[in-house]
């Protein structure tokens, strides 16, 4: 019993050891808790006891696995790809390029045969000019020899631009990193591809140094056409070893590799390449490399005038064509790829219409030369497929001047060609095809006025959409410009393919409806394709199929749902554009296109619209049938002025090319969808029809409503302000007119009305459907009430005589005085205008008392009448009638003036032209005279005015 009690001690004992250790912890942390503020939790983000936590050995553990985590993943990540990637000490021992073949539609034609490094030319780090170094670092990595294989930078750039598919995000990667996409790298935009850049140039970096990379580089990198390495380039470009070019040709060629066929030399875009080169200058200068004085003397070298002589589409088929399409696949596929990826491009080219395009052309450009063009342009496409079916962008490809330049994918003003597309624009809203609108001279605003003309200086009054499209009226294209809105066609202009327009809406004024905003020929094909299409628009397409070196499909094209369509317009509208563009009468209508005339295709349903650009810059002619769409350009590429307009320029070759290519083709007529209406309006008003109304009936879509004329309105005008009349508008100024059925096309709120109305009121007078105009809506605002009164005074000398002159004093009220009327015995004798405030008339009257007065009227027209002066006159003339039953005898004499008979309200004889000495007439009968000599009455005139002096 005693052990077990002691066990039971022990027990006992190891317990309280227990509790006290308890106790004990309980105690330490209530006195923590005594110790602690009570915002316990805002205490461990102190500072201090974060760092704390930082800075312990489990926050340290953790560290250091997930750091030994992220090496494990890298290091896998970079053995993974290595394991497949070249290695950069056999560089020069790779497997040579393939080079790209591209061909016709049929895939039997070869049209080029694009080589990848057959024109290179190797050659040592010190026969490389210092500035084509220089001009290449700094151009493309100014951090080159002080920064290891990539930029942190540039990577992050170039990954989110992987992520997000946004190009613009690329960019930023070394030369070295270059150099490796170049030589041992595809350059398609992926992360694999550019973990595998990564390393390599890390790689490289080990292996070479900076010089040994540089000079790598400058013997891959592409520097346009055949030409790789800048040896090549040297000798292509100017004609010379690399060790002689000079600065200016330096940073001509350190230009190129970015892009090199769009800053070719013998492009289209050597103005863009200029530019570039003296960017070039500018970053040398401030990298330190030259001083800003060389830079200048660079700057001012004619560069382009040094180029050799070279024609690169020698034996090139559709030379413009595959140069454009190379364009394109570079800039989907890369440079490197398509030099040197063994592709086999069957291209939409048909090579058939492509021989008849390029004949066309040259047989018709003496034509050209002989109204001051000296180049032409056409591009022709499948509107069903938008597959370019032929493109020659310059006359002859051997011409030295610019037979290399493909105008079809440079910026041209249309013209009036883009007026199709104004109207298309116009018809998503209230209008259609035989909607009336007015051309008239109208200002349309701005500073200065914008007021433009038709090209032939004439105003066509009252028109139809039909009859201004087809005749290209300027004045209508405008108006609907403004209607259907500046932001809504540049929407539309967009939709339908148009690539150019790519500001801002606010940059495009109303100008851009007669073709202020430059376009490319190639967009404007795309374009016009909608409107046979039905109001359906394809991307254009420019191959049907690519393989690559091993018969792998790499873009498929030729399959019926493979550029799906989008409808951008409405086939209602599409059909009104092809119905008025097709309308040869409508065309030859108003005289302005003769109705022989090269815009029809003989046993064809031909749409064309021509466009000649300010001073004959530009002639194109864009046209098109149901199946094939067709648009040319003559002109100068320098764009100086021409002779002549589109019709007689460039229609001729359209017409041609048409015709030709469509000669085995069957008739067909653009569908006419359901929904169009046949509507018959006011011709005139463009309203309901009301009694006497020249009517008009023409197609109309079917969302279209008429808008009910209404009954014209009556108003009192001040004839001063032009307003409605007040009780303060005096008598002179008031008149009553009739509102005119006509008014202008857009709604009395709209800011451009009091613009627009005046010259079609006019026009309305013309027409007879005005006594004054429109109804203002404003009240008169010139005249008030208590505005102060003109005053006249009248005096007459002498009081008693033959003659007399009659003078009025005058003083003005508000307005000038405008003029004073002369009135004896109540009958108007002289008026005088201006002047004053004195006026004075002479009069002889008739011998007898007589009264005069006079009448002032001012600008306001408000009027004041003088006091009356009494005078006798002894007369220098009179007349005496004496009747005796049905006979009558009268004499009088008079003085300088002319007389006449007057019986029965009939002139009774010849007038009779006195002497000025008093002549007597020698009495006079006459029989059946009514009412005897009340019935009868003479009047003479002179210098005074008319008078009558009998009775």
């Amino acid at each position: 019993m005693a052990k077990k009690r002691r066990s039971s001690n022990k027990t006992s004992s190891a317990r309280r050891v227990v509790r006290s250790s308890r106790t004990s912890k309980t105690v330490k942390k209530a006195g923590k808790s005594v110790a602690v503020p009570k915002a316990q939790g805002l205490d461990r983000f102190k500072p201090k006891h974060v760092w704390a936590v930082l800075t312990s050995k489990k926050a340290l553990k953790i560290y250091g696995i997930s750091l030994a985590v992220f090496v494990l993943l890298v290091a896998g990540l970079f053995l993974w790809f290595a394991k497949d990637l070249p290695s950069p000490n056999k560089i020069n021992s790779r497997v040579s390029a393939q080079t790209t073949k591209i061909y016709d539609r049929t895939g039997e034609n070869l049209l080029i045969e694009v080589y990848g490094d057959k024109n290179r030319s190797i050659i040592e780090f010190d026969q490389m000019p210092k500035c084509i170094k220089d001009a290449t670092v700094a151009l493309e990595d100014k951090d080159f020899y002080n920064q290891g294989a990539f930029s942190p930078k540039g990577i992050a750039r170039a990954f989110t631009g992987v992520v997000f598919k946004d190009p613009s995000r690329g960019g930023g990667s070394t030369i070295t990193q270059q150099y490796v996409k170049n030589a041992l790298l595809s350059n398609e935009r992926t992360v694999q591809r550019k973990v595998k850049e990564l390393i390599l140039s890390i790689q490289m970096e080990q292996l070479y140094k900076k010089d040994d990379i540089l000079k790598l580089y400058l013997n891959e990198i592409p520097y346009g056409s055949t030409a790789y390495g800048i040896q090549a380039a040297s000798k292509q470009y100017f004609g010379i070893d690399a060790k002689d070019l000079s600065l200016s040709q330096c940073v001509t060629l350190a230009s190129l590799p970015q892009a090199p066929t769009y800053y070719s030399p013998y492009g289209s875009n050597k103005d863009d390449l200029l530019v570039k080169k003296d960017r070039v200058l500018d970053l040398m200068v401030e990298q330190g490399y030259i001083q800003k004085e060389e830079a200048e003397s660079a700057k001012s070298v004619d560069v382009l005038s040094q180029l050799k002589p070279y024609n690169p589409y020698a034996n090139v088929q559709a030379p413009h064509f595959v140069q454009y399409v190379r364009e394109k696949l570079e800039e989907k596929y890369g440079i490197k790829r398509v030099n040197e990826g063994g592709f086999k491009v069957i291209s939409t080219i048909d090579l058939p219409k492509q021989k008849i395009a390029e004949q066309v052309v040259k047989d018709n450009i003496a034509s050209v030369r002989r109204f001051g063009g000296s180049n032409a342009a056409l591009v022709s496409a499948d509107p069903n497929t938008a597959q370019v079916l032929s493109m020659v962008g310059s006359y002859d490809t051997a011409d030295p001047d610019f037979g290399s330049f493909n105008v079809s994918a440079s910026l041209r003003q249309p013209g009036s060609s883009i007026k199709p597309l104004v109207y298309a624009n116009l018809f998503k809203k209230n209008w259609g095809a035989g909607s009336t609108i007015y051309d008239v001279k109208t200002d349309f605003g701005g500073t200065p006025a914008y007021v433009p003309e038709n090209f032939t200086d004439r105003f066509y009054g009252v028109q139809s959409i039909r009859s201004s499209l087809a005749s290209s009226l300027n004045i209508p294209a405008v108006k609907a410009l403004y209607i259907g809105g500046i932001p809504e066609f540049i929407g539309t202009a967009k939709d339908m393919g148009i690539t150019t327009y790519n500001r801002s809406t606010d940059n495009y004024g109303l100008s851009t409806a007669l073709g202020a905003a430059e376009v490319r020929m190639v967009d404007m094909a795309n374009a016009f394709s909608v409107f046979p299409a039905e109001g359906k628009h394809r991307d254009p397409v420019y191959w049907l199929k690519i393989t690559d070196s091993s018969g792998k499909v790499v873009e498929d094209n030729s399959k019926e749902d493979s550029n799906k369509p989008k409808q951008v317009l409405d086939p209602q509208i599409a059909y009104q554009i092809n119905s008025i563009m097709s309308d040869n009468n409508a065309r030859c209508s108003l005289g302005v296109f003769p109705c022989r005339n090269p815009l029809t295709i003989s046993g064809q349903t031909a749409a064309a619209k021509t466009g000649t650009s300010e001073d004959f810059r530009d002639a194109w002619t864009v046209g098109y049938t149901k199946k094939v769409v067709t648009v040319v350009w003559a002109g100068n590429n320098d764009n100086k002025p021409m002779t002549q307009s589109a019709s007689i320029v460039s229609a001729p070759i359209w017409n041609q090319y048409m015709t030709q290519v469509t000669k085995n083709e069957p008739n067909e007529q653009f569908n006419r969808p359901s929904g169009i209406k046949d509507q018959t309006i006011d011709a005139n008003t463009g309203k309901s029809l009301i009694q006497g109304s020249r009517t008009r009936t023409d197609i109309f879509p079917s969302w279209y409503r008429i808008e009910q004329a209404r009954d014209a309105q009556k108003a009192t005008i001040d004839i001063v302000s032009g307003k409605l009349a007040t009780d303060c508008t005096p008598a002179g100024a008031r008149k009553e007119i009739t509102g005119s059925l006509i008014t202008a096309e857009i709604n009395t709120t709209d800011p451009s009305y009091s613009r627009w109305n005046p010259p079609v009121q006019t026009l309305a007078r013309t027409l007879g459907y005005s006594q004054g105009g429109s109804i203002p809506s404003e009240k008169d605002d010139v005249h008030q009430c208590g505005d102060p009164q003109p005053v006249v005074s009248l005096s007459a000398s002498p009081n008693t005589g033959s003659t007399f002159t009659v003078t009025a004093n005058t003083t003005a009220g508000k307005f000038p005085i405008s003029q004073v009327e002369f009135y004896m015995d109540g009958n108007l004798i002289a008026t005088q205008g201006g002047g004053g405030p004195t006026f004075s008339t002479t009069i002889t009257p008739s011998a007898g008392g007589h009264t005069f007065s006079a009448k002032v009227i001012d600008s306001g027209y408000y009027t004041a009448t003088s006091n009356s002066v009494n005078v006798t006159a002894t007369g220098s003339g009179g007349a005496n009638l004496n009747c005796s039953g049905s006979n009558c005898n009268f004499s009088y004499t008079i003085g300088a003036f002319t007389a006449q008979l007057y019986v029965g309200g009939v002139p009774f004889g010849s007038a009779v032209n006195s002497s000025p000495s008093n002549w007597n007439i020698a009495p006079t009968s006459w029989n059946g005279v009514s009412g005897g000599g009340s019935n009868v009455k003479i009047i003479y005139s002179s210098s005074s005015g008319a008078q009558t002096i009998y009775p």
